[in-house]
């Protein structure tokens, strides 16, 4: 696959530049850093996100108005170096705290705790909530264990909200654990990614075949079938996620239906249309259900499904506005 870079060294770094001098009034650089923060920052708990490049609009787009106060990003795929987290804490903190958000995957786990312990040395007060929505790499019982993936663009929307609410910083890490434990994620693979480095396929996969549950890097995923129908493909989708969630009647969800790199809206419309009839038979209440690509690995085709089961007090939180140029929710509502 052809890619438009100029080096795969500076991939990363002239992504940066060109996000920030599109937008120049409401982000910059952290000094010293492949990070950025928000121009306007406010007196309350600033969030720092972080992980590896490549899934754009995670991480880089995430850092806006409801959502996070900044950002370290890491080389393609791979987990921001300390010094880099450690940079982004210190130009965006405030006496009211730090909360780290990031995906569950080993080097970012490692990282953040690190960099956690460092800034608690520096006499900031900080906390790490790591996202464990991915129902495909572990069982309910080892929730802890899951990977996470998707989920985290409506973990850190609640979080940003409880942060713009004036929570402390113990209240906001109770809201994104609660929005955390609250939400699932299941993904379909119907082709494979590309390094944009070397435009080869970072794995194989047949012709005609797709694979639920599949790692962004071709780790295994939990069902390997031929290609069915788009109404197919949602009806499994949707089976596994039901079944993990035990969703009730009287419950109420969010719904986001994330594209890949790879999928053309259209298709995602197609699978929307059916998701919708899958949770009215189930008459499951629907408070809110979107597509967007909030969490797209490079040229990949397929899409995850993400639910996020709201009571009251999280429904706050997830119906406040967000923005960034890559992630906009209007309040519910409006």
């Amino acid at each position: 696959m052809n890619k438009l870079i100029n080096h795969p060294d500076d991939m990363v770094k002239e992504m940066l530049e060109g996000y920030l001098s599109i937008y120049p009034n409401q982000f910059e650089r952290v000094p010293n850093t492949i990070g950025l923060m928000k121009k306007n920052k406010s007196e309350q708990v600033s969030i720092v996100v972080g992980g590896g490049a490549g899934n754009e609009p995670w991480i880089m787009g995430y850092v806006g108005e409801g959502l996070a106060t900044g950002a370290a990003l890491g080389n393609v795929y791979t987990a921001p170096p300390s010094r880099a987290i450690l940079n982004v804490t210190h130009a965006v903190t405030n006496s009211k705290g730090v909360l780290y958000i990031c995906t569950n995957h080993m080097g970012d786990v490692l990282n953040f705790e690190l960099v956690r312990e460092l800034a608690e040395l520096d006499g900031i007060e900080s906390r790490c909530v790591f996202v464990t929505d991915d129902i495909s790499t572990a069982s309910l019982e080892q929730k802890a264990e899951r990977r996470g993936v998707a989920g985290i663009a409506l973990v850190v929307k609640v979080a940003g909200a409880a942060c713009d609410f004036g929570l402390s910083l113990e209240e906001v890490v109770r809201i994104a654990n609660k929005a955390k434990e609250n939400t699932n994620t299941f993904s379909v693979t119907t082709s494979a990614g590309y390094m944009p480095g070397s435009g080869r396929a970072m794995f194989e996969m047949p012709e005609g075949e797709i694979e639920y549950g599949m790692g962004f890097n071709g780790e295994p995923g939990i069902l390997h079938t031929k290609l069915g129908s788009a109404d197919e493909i949602a009806e499994t989708l949707m089976k596994y996620l039901l079944n993990d969630m035990k969703l009730t009647k009287t419950d109420e969800i969010a719904v986001m239906i994330n594209g890949f790199g790879f999928t053309s809206l259209l298709e995602l419309c197609i699978i929307g249309r059916k998701v919708k009839q899958i949770i009215n038979t189930n008459k499951i209440q629907t408070h809110d259900i979107f597509i967007d690509q909030l969490f797209c690995p490079q040229g990949t085709g397929g899409l995850s499904i993400t639910i996020m089961k709201l009571d009251s007090e999280l429904k706050k939180y997830y119906d406040a506005p967000a923005y960034s140029p890559f992630f906009n929710k209007i309040a519910i509502g409006e």
